[in-house]
């Protein structure tokens, strides 16, 4: 006979469609699940989607051993027999029964579409971390329970009744109900005898259970453990972190200051550079002017040079002059010696005409050499105030040399700032 919980899912696709959009807890996002005679296939699970019929029987087994109400569990980020994926969750119970998973392994998650499936038939209430059967499922289960022992003891009522009554009516068949009975009574020592071993193995199963438990326990108490040594250990990390948080804090104040210090420096430095771009550019400017200066001077020397050379000509000339104004002069001085004789001469002889020529001769020769005796004052005294010029000239260009080599110490100076 078919669970009746999976007849209610397979009505259910039946009446609202096959495949189906199922709702998850919150009502606002859906899944789409198709029914197939192996089981259920969903499009929310990846690479896992299949959900085989035995998978909707043991939930509600699950359910019904926790008394009609058990967590869902969370198998993110857990391991089987965790807190929060134990075997008496829904997931850590499908995982266990149906899949085979043992204590300590991963298991895929599927718990959403199952009680999502559940709650769509009508068979559980989903709501958030637990999911339980609806009254009338209750019911439902405790008359199928019933329903699977009643054939059997109607049987046996059956053949009970028919055996009184075949004794009643055939009295002489006595023997042959009273070996039937005793074949059912040895078929019922058979069957005590698979319960027994049955419940041997469960009592085995309960043993392994309670020696995984106990390992649990243990388990649990080494990670009670472990977590207080990492309690203590956050607690002095704490403190740790309250240091560094406070050092910091300090380390950030200073860079501030000296944040504060870089800007103030930097400013100084801006304001210096401005500075020496102007120092800079005073300087291009004096190095042109000196430049000019240069070609001045250079000018200057060459046309200093060049008066050296007519100077020393003038000079030349001038000392030829000198020597023939010298000699006109000590001519001049004879002359007038021989004059002075003539003029005794004259005045001893003065009716002589010979000497009135020659007389007059001297006197004419004497007036020539006046003559030019004013001709050489008058250019001596042109060559002496060119000679006064000249050497001004050369004071002026001393001078301008003088205030060249100032500016090019001044400018050397600058270089070297």
């Amino acid at each position: 006979m078919e669970d009746p919980v999976i007849s209610k899912i397979k009505n259910q696709f039946d009446k609202k469609g096959n495949p189906a959009k199922i709702p998850l807890m919150s009502g606002k996002h859906f899944f789409e699940a198709r029914s197939e005679t192996d089981g259920v296939y969903v499009d929310n699970l990846k690479t896992q989607p299949f959900l085989p019929w035995e998978i909707f029987s043991e939930a509600i087994n699950c359910i019904r051993e926790n008394g009609g109400k058990t967590k869902k569990g969370n198998a993110t980020n857990s391991r089987l027999g965790d807190s929060n994926l134990g075997l008496d969750t829904l997931e850590g119970h499908i995982a266990s029964k149906v899949y085979g998973c043992r204590i300590g392994d991963t298991v895929f998650k599927r718990v959403n579409s199952i009680a999502s499936i559940l709650a769509w038939a009508g068979v559980c209430e989903n709501t958030r971390g637990h999911i339980s059967l609806l009254s009338n499922e209750k019911e439902l289960q405790v008359s199928h329970s019933e329903n699977e022992v009643s054939p059997a003891f109607s049987a046996e009522e059956n053949r009970d009744g028919s055996g009184v009554n075949s004794l009643c009516f055939q009295p002489d068949s006595r023997q042959l109900e009273l070996e039937n009975l005793e074949e059912e009574l040895e078929e019922k020592i058979r069957k005590i005898k698979a319960l027994d071993e049955q419940a041997a193995t469960r009592d085995e199963e309960l043993g392994r259970l309670r020696e995984e438990l106990e390992r649990h326990e243990k388990l649990l108490l080494e990670r009670d453990l472990e977590l207080r040594a990492l309690q203590e250990k956050l607690t002095d990390k704490s403190e740790e972190a309250i240091n560094l948080e406070s050092s910091l804090i300090e380390k950030e104040e200073k860079i501030e200051s000296l944040t504060e210090e870089l800007r103030e420096k930097t400013e100084k430095i801006n304001a210096l550079d401005e500075k020496l771009s102007a120092k800079e550019k005073e300087i291009e400017d004096l190095g042109k002017n000196i430049s000019i200066k240069d070609k001045d001077l250079k000018t200057l020397a060459e046309e200093v040079i060049a008066k050296a050379g007519e100077m020393r000509k003038i000079e030349e000339k001038l000392s030829v002059k000198e020597r023939k104004i010298n000699t006109m002069e000590a001519m001049l001085a004879t002359a007038e010696e021989k004059l002075k004789k003539l003029e005794k001469q004259l005045s001893g002889y003065e009716g002589e005409e010979k000497l009135a020529v020659q007389l007059r001769e001297r006197e004419e020769f004497i007036k020539q050499l006046k003559g030019t005796l004013a001709s050489k004052e008058e250019a001596f005294s042109k060559i002496s105030e060119e000679n006064r010029k000249y050497r001004m000239q050369q004071k002026l260009a001393s001078e301008g040399l003088k205030q060249i080599e100032e500016q090019k110490a001044s400018r050397k100076w600058w270089k070297r700032l």
